[in-house]
């Protein structure tokens, strides 16, 4: 009987310790959080990546998936899990609640319909419960692009949407786009690509 309880304590005592050392991977994390943090403070627009501003807005929640990622609990965590990006964290996250209170979205010249109802249709269903306030385009036609010798590769519509996000306390913007492959004998089917992913805060009209 003895045995079996000590084995039960050796096999507890392993399991708290790989998870100790699992939360090892803590550091690093942080580490690309910081730099995650830092690159959206040098960006002129402050573009914020999703996974960042759920860091700025509800810390919790992104410790929470961070410790599953981690196979770690969040208990693990020391209390000064956040000291090396706080303050980047700080600086972004008072630019973003002033952009947020006082940025106002510019609206596109153009408005393309029918891209902008499959942008709209991706957007719905990669954030679910979103509210689409505006959309538009940067052009009134498709940009084509072409190679090095003049042959078209594929043309393109480029636009911004208006968003209201569930668990972000403002509204945001972010690009799209919408491009048709060139194939020789004319261009494929539309295909939104750069949809969603991250923005950049502005007041909600």
């Amino acid at each position: 009987m003895k045995r079996i309880i000590l084995l039960i304590a050796i096999c507890m005592a392993t399991s708290a310790f790989a998870n100790a050392q699992a939360c090892n991977a803590l550091d690093v994390n942080m580490g690309f959080a910081n730099n995650s943090l830092k690159s959206s403070l040098a960006n002129t627009w402050h573009i914020i990546s999703d996974d960042m501003q759920k860091l700025l807005f509800t810390p919790d929640v992104w410790k929470a998936e961070l410790a599953k990622v981690m196979n770690c609990s969040p208990s693990s965590f020391p209390s000064n899990w956040m000291d090396r990006v706080r303050d980047n964290y700080d600086q972004l996250k008072a630019i973003a609640d002033n952009d947020g209170k006082t940025k106002v979205w510019k609206e596109r010249p153009f408005q393309r319909p029918t891209e902008q109802a499959i942008v709209k249709t991706k957007y719905l269903a990669k954030y679910p419960g979103v509210k689409i306030l505006k959309i538009g385009s940067n052009y009134k036609d498709w940009n084509v692009f072409k190679n090095s010798l003049g042959i078209p590769t594929n043309r393109y519509i480029r636009g911004e949407i208006l968003l209201q996000i569930p668990g972000r306390p403002y509204c945001q913007a972010q690009e799209w786009v919408i491009k048709q492959a060139y194939n020789g004998g004319g261009y494929s089917a539309s295909v939104a690509e750069n949809v969603g992913g991250a923005g950049y805060f502005v007041k909600c009209p």
